[in-house]
């Protein structure tokens, strides 16, 4: 049990951590080498207004290459964003964890911020596996009417997101009023490497797993690799989000994106995993 707190909060809240066990590496390796380079390039490169940042690092062999990004939510303020791809980073290079030991592909999703690496070229494509989702116990009262301003509202909201001209953030969130006294939150966002077409499409994907989700509940959000939304009855994003100086491309490219198709992170987590947290006294669930 932990808990999750407002919008404002300057610490990074760990969700998941999720890896692929069908190919690993071995200790003292060029591909270790190359992985550790990496998670170090993505951390130095965490900072001032960046909040995107993809990198590779090619080894004398394909087998060797790895491929990396992370991506921070478009609210988030630089110090938070950077601070989140540490803590990521952290994590995720901690050989001693069980979780994704030796694991060749892996993804850590943060409230703030999502870091990823693999050895399978997957920079501007849609991925939509692993996938997480998180929903809040408490239920709304009329489903139908508020799954219909649901869905209206966060199909405009991935409208805006991928046509956003928000320092190529692909991020965009939106209010509707449900009630004079209750107001309708939502946030979706794709990693900026996708075309407008693919972000809006993997949002229409995302938003499609509302059912799989929380059918009914007052908040919930699904993560996949490529985007993500969220929905709540309370602000959890930062209405003055600052405008970020610019998204920094690719430092290193060695294959072509048709060769790797999407054999990233690509199977779904296949055992469920629940965990109850408490959100302004509200009750939430995690599953797969």
């Amino acid at each position: 049990m932990f808990t999750l707190t407002e919008a404002s909060s300057d610490v990074p809240i760990f969700l998941r951590e999720n890896c692929t066990t069908i190919e690993t590496f071995i200790s003292n390796t060029t591909f270790q080498f190359n992985l550790i380079t990496l998670l170090s390039s993505l951390s130095s490169n965490a900072t001032g207004n960046t909040q995107f940042y993809n990198t590779t690092l090619s080894g004398k062999s394909s087998s060797d290459t790895v491929y990396g990004l992370f991506l921070c939510r478009g609210d988030v303020p630089p110090q938070l964003c950077q601070q989140c791809v540490l803590n990521a980073i952290q994590r995720l290079s901690n050989q001693s964890s069980d979780t994704c030991k030796f694991a060749k592909s892996a993804i850590i999703w943060y409230d703030e911020c999502l870091v990823r690496y693999s050895n399978w070229y997957f920079f501007s494509t849609v991925d939509t596996r692993p996938r997480m989702r998180l929903r809040n116990t408490a239920n709304v009262s009329d489903t139908k009417s508020f799954l219909r301003l649901l869905y209206t509202t966060l199909n405009e909201t991935a409208d805006e997101a991928a046509n956003s001209s928000n320092g190529a953030k692909l991020y965009a969130t939106k209010q509707a009023k449900i009630s004079g006294f209750q107001t309708l939150y939502c946030m979706t966002q794709c990693t900026p490497d996708l075309s407008p077409q693919d972000c809006r499409r993997c949002l229409s994907g995302v938003i499609g797993d509302l059912s799989w989700c929380c059918p009914g509940s007052q908040g919930g959000r699904v993560l996949y690799p490529s985007c993500n939304f969220r929905y709540e009855l309370y602000p959890f994003y930062r209405m003055d989000s600052p405008a970020p100086e610019g998204i920094i491309s690719p430092t290193h490219s060695t294959m072509d994106k048709g060769e790797a198709g999407k054999k990233g992170i690509s199977s779904e987590i296949a055992t469920a995993t629940f965990v109850s947290i408490t959100v302004a006294g509200l009750s939430w669930v995690f599953g797969s």
